[in-house]
């Protein structure tokens, strides 16, 4: 089970693509080249996961579920998905607080 961010952040590639691409994500359908942005478990701001991590037992367990920030096509689009939504954070709050910004 894995909770998303209501505003979530999608990349321009996955954009049309974005209910397919969700569903999938819950399901446990394989897309090779998806990429989630979650938020961190430790001082980190975000972490970035490989879509088929979330196959591991671990993350099946609601204690250990991540919270999806941002989904992306491919590393580089998680990367530059990353620094925008760090860029909106400072934005809207002066600072680097993503853990308050997207609660």
């Amino acid at each position: 089970m894995m909770r998303f961010y209501k505003g979530l952040y999608m990349s321009p590639s996955l954009e049309k693509k974005k209910k397919k691409v969700l569903w999938k994500l819950r399901t446990g359908r394989p897309q090779p080249s998806v990429y989630i942005i979650a938020m961190a478990r430790n001082n980190d701001l975000l972490e970035i996961y490989h879509s088929g991590m979330l196959k591991q037992k671990y993350y099946k367990k609601k204690a250990n579920a991540p919270y999806i920030v941002g989904v992306a096509g491919g590393y580089g689009g998680a990367v530059d998905l990353v620094i925008s939504m760090l860029q909106d954070v400072f934005a809207a709050t002066g600072g680097y607080d993503v853990k308050a910004y997207f609660k």
